[in-house]
């Protein structure tokens, strides 16, 4: 389950850094790149500190998660377009549960 929900929170921490990456390119937001390298930072460290101490560090990948299922659905709501904040909610949302049931099943243990 740890080589697992580890490559969950690297493969989430690449897609934020590419998709930041095209909103810079496509539309010029120097935001989206800067949040997207912010929380993909942040992501590294849960990755790093859940190698030796897993519950840490995938709450704290949980934790960006859903502060991201947040940030994506006001986005969603105020834009009202699927592309791309939809999109990223849905992917969010689908990490924040599996890194919630990570963390939940490692605290158990």
């Amino acid at each position: 389950m740890h080589t697992f929900t580890s490559a969950v929170i690297l493969t989430y921490a690449a897609i934020l850094v590419v998709g930041g990456f095209l909103g810079w390119r496509i539309s010029g937001s120097r935001i989206s790149l800067t949040s997207s390298l912010a929380c993909a930072a942040v992501l590294a460290t849960a990755y790093r500190l859940s190698r030796t101490y897993p519950a840490g560090g995938y709450l704290l990948a949980t934790l960006v998660a859903l502060a991201l299922v947040v940030l994506f659905a006001l986005r969603l709501r105020k834009t009202g377009k699927f592309m791309p904040s939809g999109m990223m909610l849905v992917l969010s949302s689908v990490v924040t549960i599996i890194l919630a049931w990570s963390t939940t099943r490692t605290w158990s243990q």
